[in-house]
């Protein structure tokens, strides 16, 4: 196995998610935060998406077209700034699925924040740990208000910059 910067020969060609990826809705808040973007195949019971981290790199694999997947995912990106991910499962699951619906709502993706599957979604996490699903989503809004006003606070960060010279 060799990394493909290793080879010669003609330039491979583009992968056809990646252009979708370049257009994702806040894309530019996962590169501000150097958070690597990219695909896998989905493969049957797998996650529809990921947000993975370390000590040295940070990313996001996307296994479907969907921008509420994406947005759930950059939501964990976002709650890993704001408090390091060391909540209970139900806890990260609910503010991300939350967080995804919001941003949805405030980017006009009202079919995308698919507020009945967000519902059954922490539904499915909740009731597990004994809390019913209003509880839990109320449990969590101070952080859920946290990664909005980060992701929407960077968005426009990144915006309002100068565009890089070619120097």
């Amino acid at each position: 196995m060799f990394r493909v910067e290793e080879t010669e020969g003609e330039p491979l060609p583009e992968n056809e998610y990646a252009v979708w990826i370049k257009e994702l809705p806040l894309i530019e808040v996962a590169e501000s935060w150097n958070v690597h973007v990219d695909t896998t195949s989905y493969h049957s019971g797998g996650p529809l998406g990921y947000y993975r981290y370390g000590s040295a790199s940070q990313a996001i694999v996307l296994s479907t077209e969907n921008e509420s997947t994406w947005l759930h995912e950059l939501t964990h990106a976002a709650d890993h700034r704001v408090g390091g991910l060391k909540e209970a499962k139900w806890h990260k699951e609910t503010v991300a699925e939350l967080v995804a619906a919001v941003l949805a709502q405030c980017l006009g993706l009202e079919y995308e924040s698919d507020l009945g599957g967000a519902y059954a979604y922490i539904e499915s996490y909740a009731p597990r740990e004994g809390i019913p699903a209003i509880r839990a989503c109320i449990n969590v809004l101070n952080r859920v208000c946290a990664c909005v006003n980060l992701i929407l606070d960077e968005a426009e960060r990144v915006q309002s910059l100068p565009p890089l010279s070619a120097a």
